[in-house]
């Protein structure tokens, strides 16, 4: 499931040692950039204007890299030599936040307007830890968005990047980029890739 987040790499940071976890735990994971509306909708196969509706649900995930597979890309801890001790923390867990996307309307790809598609995001609240990616905005519940997704036949659905693929909609039901996004997205541009 994490390699469907569309990260390329992922790495959690403990901010916090505290058993209180007082402090949430960040990840950081690296995501394909695109230069352009068009590279975006490109490579999504399903693009909508949807509204986040219901309660999330959170899941666990604890992804083990294969231990004999030698490439560092599949395997962070490869060619690192054996635990010498026992000391070593135990890498944090996955978590992943799924939202129920209420689908508006479809400009690309296999959905129905007032289907509901399941999205998934990396971060969430489990067992009473905060696991947060860094420098990305969470999707908001009774919010519209354009959202650039990949689909899978077996998982919820994945935002291509958590800032380049999801528009908010403003006041006016326009899409809007998030702030550190800088690719600028009108329903003139969606009606156009469509």
């Amino acid at each position: 499931m994490l390699r469907r987040l569309g990260a390329l790499v992922l790495t959690a940071l403990f901010v916090s040692a505290c058993s209180m976890h007082e402090e949430p735990v960040l990840y950081r994971a690296d995501y394909p950039q695109y230069e352009s509306a068009d590279a975006l909708f490109d490579r999504a196969n399903l693009v909508v204007e949807a509204r986040i509706v219901g309660e999330p649900r959170y899941l666990q995930e604890v992804a083990e890299p294969d231990p004999t597979t030698t490439d560092p890309k599949l395997n962070p801890n490869a060619g690192a030599p054996a635990k010498l001790t026992g000391d070593e923390p135990e890498p944090p867990a996955t978590v992943i936040t799924v939202y129920t996307a209420q689908v508006l309307q479809v400009y690309k790809g296999e959905a129905k307007v007032g289907q509901s598609v399941e999205v998934k995001e990396l971060g969430g609240v489990f067992g009473g830890v905060t696991y947060k990616e860094e420098n990305t905005t969470a999707l908001q519940r009774d919010s519209g968005y354009v959202l650039f997704l990949e689909t899978y036949p077996d998982s919820p659905a994945a935002l291509l990047n958590p800032v380049q693929g999801k528009y908010p909609l403003d006041g006016a039901k326009n899409p809007s980029p998030l702030p550190e996004n800088t690719i600028k997205l009108t329903r003139a541009d969606l009606e156009k890739l469509s």
